[in-house]
């Protein structure tokens, strides 16, 4: 990596760490401004807080409310297993009656509906529609009868639209969830459909390729026989079309483990295809990795090994005696194949490819937002890949 891209990247999380502490702590001051508001408003009311009598009941109410709100809240978190979250929902429940408790016991305290509310919204976040507005339909009953039942007023109109206010938004947070979970179910299925598609794609191009080639060569023996008899010239036919249907067995059973994300690291297969190749031809292979190998997407893993496969493939028909350089970069946002020949030396091969082609590869690469580039090297031919990492 670059001095310059190592700054930049650095400078990015700098940035980023300075947001975060800086939200953190003005979410820290406002914090701290509301409870010292609310605590110097305590002291401003009657019964105020005190070691004996309604003041004590004042202290201990709010102890209560408050430690029951933060512990519910920690209940509720999303890594928590189920039975803790009906304890939690239990615990906020409880936080609105002591709520309540505490208005009953200071009546012009209207402060103290302020963990009611706080509850009230957590709690319709975490239960199910009806039973939310349930809860926020019995909390209103419950803040109108303290109201009049100990201070024998009229309900605060206000206070009812806060409440009412809690609700609706709560409700309206719970919808825009479910919308989400439904646009990402979408897009899942969406994801599904598009490997559907592309599996589909590949054993199509495999058996296509197989079974036509197979077809020919059985029926050139066919007619052999028939013809004039030649059993030699018959038989190395049907021994042709039996490689050729091992080998597409063989692709198909590669093609479905590197769709699932089953099969080896490209940089791993692509030293199978490079010992395969020196088995086949005699003729040595290089294999160069550079960059920190990491693991790809299955469609540009897939896409990298055919393109080395093909190219492989290409050099042992229309190049024999070719020298071949295979060169892996794994660059920041991308990753880059290179398979290069010498030229070949020997009478090129009859016509057995693998099926795929230089232009079926382009278009695979194009798909996934890649790009394919051949063209002679030298007195060699150079194919070259890239594909988003």
């Amino acid at each position: 990596m670059k001095v310059s891209d190592m700054v930049a990247a650095l400078q990015v999380r700098v940035s980023r760490i300075s947001r975060t502490h800086v939200r953190g702590l003005i979410i820290v001051l406002i914090l701290t401004y509301a409870f010292g508001a609310y605590v110097r408003g305590l002291f401003n009311q009657h019964p105020a807080p005190a070691l004996h009598g309604a003041g004590l009941a004042v202290v201990i109410l709010n102890i209560v409310t408050v430690g029951a709100l933060a512990y519910g809240i920690w209940l509720l978190r999303p890594a928590r297993i189920a039975s803790w979250r009906r304890t939690g929902i239990g615990v906020l429940l409880g936080a609105i009656v002591c709520a309540l408790a505490l208005y009953a016991v200071i009546p012009h305290g209207g402060s103290s509906f302020v963990f009611a509310m706080i509850a009230l919204w957590i709690l319709m976040n975490n239960l199910p529609l009806p039973w939310g507005i349930a809860t926020a339909v019995a909390t209103m009953a419950g803040v109108a009868g303290v109201e009049v039942a100990v201070d024998g007023q009229v309900v605060d109109a206000g206070l009812m639209v806060a409440f009412i206010g809690v609700a609706l938004g709560a409700t309206a947070n719970l919808q825009r969830k479910a919308a989400q979970q439904e646009t990402a179910v979408a897009e899942a299925n969406s994801v599904i459909l598009a490997e559907r598609s592309h599996l589909a794609r590949e054993i199509h191009d495999i058996l296509a390729h197989s079974l036509s080639a197979q077809i020919v060569h059985l029926e050139g023996a066919r007619m052999l026989l028939s013809r004039d008899g030649d059993r030699v010239q018959a038989l190395d036919r049907v021994e042709r079309a039996q490689q050729l249907a091992r080998a597409g067995l063989e692709e198909t059973r590669r093609a479905l483990a590197t769709l699932r994300g089953e099969s080896p690291p490209p940089d791993e297969a692509l030293a199978e295809l490079a010992e395969e190749f020196h088995v086949l031809t005699g003729r040595q292979c290089e294999v160069e990795v550079t960059g920190t190998p990491r693991e790809l997407t299955p469609a540009a893993g897939l896409a990298v090994i055919r393109t080395g496969q093909e190219a492989l493939t290409n050099v042992r028909k229309h190049a024999p005696g070719a020298q071949v350089h295979v060169r892996l970069a794994y660059e920041d946002d991308h990753v880059e194949l290179d398979v290069t020949d010498t030229g070949g030396t020997e009478p090129a091969l009859e016509d057995m490819g693998s099926g795929y082609g230089l232009v079926g590869m382009r278009e695979r690469a194009e798909l996934i937002g890649g790009t394919l580039e051949t063209g002679p090297d030298g007195k060699g031919f150079r194919v070259s890949l890239r594909v988003p990492a």
